[in-house]
């Protein structure tokens, strides 16, 4: 089969692999859509976040299969064991996968786990025409979902990551810092979720609008002025509030500038904007080294938080995917429209990582999804 495999950082091929052998417990699955993650392309590209001196360490020693934690597809062939899949049935998979050996998964507490590995990252993932995942990973897509919401799931797994680790109170405003996807997805979240005000900043006119239209009360031009010198999201936010600030602000504006990102200094930002004793989910991929305002959020008494990644669970009677992906099935949650770029057949999967590392650049919101081979039909 073809799939992506990275020779060095920069330089992503599409060449001949060796076709997936699916073992006792696994799924093979025929990726139907797939979209490169922002911080797929930041490792493609070297730069110095998680996972980085992992990466350099496996690209020592020859090329790598990388990238491709955001797909769906159609079951092929199911390994020994498995009951719950057969060959067509329409799913995706988690991209954080327990080791169920450990202590923590011993206990019940797979998000704890010891031994992670990671789809598209520790091993490889669907940038690619198969990929074979433990049955355990596998979700089952909903009728009603389209390829192209079910390839874009993951991120709004994390945005109702981010939201339940908030904890928003019924009435608690929530600020999201950034009208990117992860931005839109959060304002999504935060209108169906109880919030009361929920704001925006971000500096594109068009994804302002989008978030307007996904329920926003507050939108904020990030690039005007503030008052006596002030950010104009901490002006904003002040005057919307009394003076008392967010009690939540989900920053996800901060990363390369290079990728059309703000830069380190918005977490500084969330703490100054988020109230006394408020909160802080951090959601974007910051660099290693990258400055903290621990000194402020002291002071202040503001927690800082990060999701966890995975599926995870806040109900017996389903995960954090699919309660996603009930909300696009029943059209809570648009994930569609935030999809600006598809392009066809696995040899585009290297154009598809060039748009999404610059995404302002070919105006995108999502990353540029890749539609395979793989027959999906109709939702």
């Amino acid at each position: 089969m073809r799939a992506a495999v990275l020779h060095g950082f920069g330089d992503l091929r599409v060449d001949e692999v060796p076709d997936p052998e699916v073992g006792p417990g696994e799924v093979l699955i025929d990726v139907s859509c797939v979209q490169p993650s922002v911080t797929e392309c930041m490792l493609i590209a070297g730069e110095p976040i998680a996972l980085h001196r992992r990466l350099a360490e496996a690209l020592a020693d020859g090329p790598v299969r990388f990238g491709g934690h955001e797909f769906c597809g159609v079951v092929g062939a199911v390994g020994a064991g498995v009951r719950r899949y057969r060959p067509g049935d329409r799913v995706t998979a988690v991209e954080t996968l327990t080791c169920g050996r450990c202590a923590a998964c011993r206990h019940d507490r797979a998000d704890a786990c010891g031994r992670p590995e990671f789809l598209g990252f520790t091993r490889p993932g669907a940038l690619a025409e198969r990929v074979v995942v433990p049955e355990s990973a596998v979700v089952p897509i909903p009728a009603g979902v389209s390829a192209t919401a079910g390839a874009a799931i993951q991120p709004l797994a994390g945005a109702l990551h981010a939201h339940a680790l908030a904890a928003v109170a019924p009435g608690e405003s929530v600020l999201v810092l950034g009208a990117g996807v992860m931005g839109l997805l959060a304002v999504q979240v935060a209108r169906r979720g109880n919030a009361g005000l929920v704001a925006v900043s971000g500096r594109s006119p068009a994804k302002l609008a989008l978030a307007r239209r996904f329920g926003a009360d507050l939108v904020i031009d990030a690039t005007t002025d503030g008052t006596e010198g002030e950010h104009p999201v901490l002006t904003a936010i002040l005057a919307a509030t009394g003076g008392v600030g967010a009690d939540v602000v989900v920053e996800t504006a901060g990363g390369s500038p290079g990728h059309g990102l703000s830069g380190v200094d918005t977490l500084e930002l969330a703490a100054r904007c988020a109230r006394r004793g408020g909160r802080v989910v951090g959601v974007s991929v910051l660099p290693d080294g990258a400055p903290a305002p621990l000194g402020l959020l002291r002071e202040r008494a503001v927690s800082l938080l990060h999701p966890r990644s995975g599926a995870g669970g806040y109900s017996p009677s389903g995960t954090v995917f699919t309660q996603a992906l009930r909300l696009v099935a029943r059209s809570d949650v648009d994930v569609e429209s935030l999809v600006t770029h598809q392009l066809t057949g696995i040899e585009a999967i290297p154009e598809a990582v060039r748009m999404t590392r610059d995404k302002t650049r070919y105006g995108a919101i999502n990353p540029a999804q890749v539609r395979l081979g793989a027959g999906w039909g109709q939702p």
